[in-house]
């Protein structure tokens, strides 16, 4: 089965961990807006784009017996070195070795042993920028943190050129998934580049978006689990999403509830239990497999 899976931080490596489980070779589709952090910093100094989220989605897929792998996740504690990432080093190292950033993540993939591909979503060094509360919000962390409602969010400069092997991936896919993740700045992002999203507005049926399990401080609060599709839908005009995967509410009036509700937004739901043990707002890869397997 070709799958692809778009969006951005730990919800996006949580359902790539569980697509390695299940034995399948996903594609991943990431967002570059990051602007924070050792991926902001690098961004900053050396004019790269933020390596972050692309080496997570690697280290979901890499092979674990990669003797790399480790140093791929490590990171300094203390120096000027204190907070950067090793293996975001590692990309920026490659991107000068190599000629290029396409090439840099190819051969940091190929050391990983990565079963599947991860593709930046455009090659343009984006900037996310939103609405909150009526008033005008740079970068993805100011988005994150800010105090209101996120309105809206959009891409600067507004039509990067998407990455081609990631809109052909997505055309050619049998089954894609968005999210879990931040909503607005990890989610959203994949969509407001116009390619992509024409490629995914063709064939709803095969769209299945992972509901997050619980709403975000900041970003999202108050948000029921519908709000979130709701959001997304509205950043890609044209967009229908076929199936929600949901983790299971505690009683039957509330699954009913969340039936009705995304009903509405033209989608159908499957209920599962999709929560870690030890913390309810995270999804468990093995716990997000079996749902998975169970959809296909």
């Amino acid at each position: 089965m070709r799958v692809v899976a778009l969006g951005g931080g730990r919800g996006l490596a949580v359902t790539l961990t569980a697509l390695r489980l299940l034995g399948v070779e996903p594609t991943a589709v990431v967002t570059v807006a990051d602007d924070g952090g050792s991926s902001g910093r690098l961004r900053r100094d050396l004019g790269l784009l933020p390596p972050g989220d692309l080496r997570k989605a690697m280290l979901a897929l890499a092979d674990p017996a990669a003797e790399v792998r480790e140093l791929f996740a490590y990171r300094f504690e203390r120096g000027d070195l204190a907070g950067h990432n090793l293996g975001n080093l590692a990309l920026a190292a490659l991107t000068d070795l190599k000629g290029g950033f396409m090439a840099a993540l190819g051969e940091a993939s190929r050391w990983l042993g990565v079963h599947g591909q991860v593709l930046p979503a455009t090659l343009v060094p984006v900037r996310l920028c939103g609405r909150v509360d009526g008033r005008p919000v740079e970068g993805q962390v100011a988005i994150m943190t800010a105090t209101g409602r996120v309105e809206s969010v959009w891409l600067e400069p507004g039509h990067p050129a998407a990455v081609p092997a990631a809109v052909q991936a997505v055309r050619q896919a049998d089954l894609v998934l968005l999210g879990p993740g931040s909503t607005f700045t990890s989610v959203v992002p994949n969509l407001l580049v116009p390619e992509l999203a024409g490629a995914l507005v063709e064939d709803p049926e095969r769209l299945v978006y992972i509901c997050n399990l619980e709403a975000q401080p900041g970003e999202t609060t108050g948000f029921a689990p519908e709000a979130h599709l709701a959001a997304i839908l509205a950043h890609c005009p044209g967009l229908r999403v076929a199936t929600v995967l949901c983790q299971r509410p505690r009683d039957a009036a509330g699954a009913a509830r969340e039936l009705r509700a995304f009903a509405e937004l033209g989608a159908a739901v499957v209920h599962a239990e999709l929560a870690a043990d030890d913390h309810a707002g995270t999804h468990d890869a093995a716990r997000l497999a079996t749902a998975l397997k169970e959809l296909t």
